[in-house]
């Protein structure tokens, strides 16, 4: 796909979103970039902006009337303690099903967020593959309403377009970066304790957590894997993206001890652990078989457990110099 055509984004304005605009951008493509809120202010000359709901039935008819090449799905309900309800389903499934449709009429190509919540707790520490989201042996299912949307609307994709669409699922691990403040309790917990160690040199972790782990990859990396997935065809399916390893939470406290001590001098960072009051609904293991989309994308951009801690330094640095402004 030439960088000539013209690419919408919904959840513009998210986390994800907002990277995955840029980098549109940067690549060269004309970008419409959709979302409820209005743009923030480093995106209105990266895109054209719409206001309004993903699916409107006047821009699932723009879709339908094929005026773009590819469609990047990043809006939904990602807060985790939402409940079930006709919204979740409207939001997170339903809608997105007809924006599938449009797609499929239109010819656009259609690459859509789905999640690494959808395997719930891992009964092996191991690498999950995408077609065991029901082997009961490997993995618990959904934890919440939230991940039950996303992997209703996965098999929902697989049944109604095994062909005649032309898309992607993409189950996110833990994704972290730059500009994900706004999004609260629901950032990443890499971002959290970076930005607490930055902070107040005190991190807050579950008791028994310490051994836990999880696949982080870096926000760049996820939006240079989308950008290349507009470019090169690939079988249409689900496909998981993370780093493809899992790292420990006493891992990531030293992460962020060491750019502490070498910014404060401080001989040490003080971690305080605390009950889990969600034990039972807790992930203490995630991580990503990246077999499939290695297959399917064999040059995609991928990542090391060096690089991603390099990131997280970054990512402290930048925290810490917001706190010295």
């Amino acid at each position: 796909m030439s960088p000539s055509g013209e690419v919408l984004i919904t959840g513009a304005a998210g986390f994800i979103g907002r990277h995955t605009t840029m980098s549109f951008h940067h690549a060269g493509y004309r970008v419409t970039a959709v979302d409820l809120r209005p743009a923030p202010g480093r995106l209105a000359s990266a895109a054209c902006w719409q206001r309004g709901n993903f699916a409107a039935r006047t821009l699932l008819a723009d879709i339908a009337a094929g005026r773009y090449q590819t469609v990047i799905h990043q809006a939904g309900i990602s807060d985790t303690r939402a409940p079930a309800g006709p919204e979740l389903e409207e939001t997170n499934t339903l809608g997105v099903l007809r924006l599938a449709d449009a797609c499929r009429t239109g010819g656009a190509r259609l690459i859509y967020a789905s999640s690494h919540s959808v395997y719930g707790i891992l009964h092996h520490r191991e690498p999950i593959a995408e077609d065991a989201d029901t082997d009961t042996a490997s993995c618990s299912g959904p934890l919440n309403p939230y991940a039950a949307s996303k992997l209703a609307l996965d098999q929902q994709m697989r049944a109604r377009h095994g062909t005649g669409l032309d898309w992607v699922g993409l189950r996110y691990t833990n994704v972290f970066g730059p500009d994900e403040t706004d999004k609260g309790p629901m950032a990443s917990i890499m971002s959290q304790l970076l930005r607490s160690a930055a902070r107040t040199g005190q991190l807050r972790l579950f008791d028994d957590s310490l051994t836990a782990a999880r696949d982080y990859i870096p926000v760049e990396t996820v939006t240079a894997t989308i950008v290349q997935l507009a470019e090169q065809p690939v079988p249409a399916a689900v496909y998981n993206l993370g780093a493809g390893f899992a790292v420990s939470f006493a891992d990531v406290a030293q992460w962020c001890a060491r750019p502490h001590r070498e910014a404060t001098r401080a001989p040490s960072l003080h971690v305080r652990l605390v009950p889990n009051a969600i034990a039972t609904a807790y992930q203490y293991f995630t991580c990503a078989d990246m077999t499939a989309l290695d297959k399917a994308l064999p040059d995609r951009p991928t990542v090391s457990p060096l690089s991603v801690e390099g990131r997280a330094a970054e990512l402290f640095a930048t925290f810490r110099s917001r706190e010295a402004g």
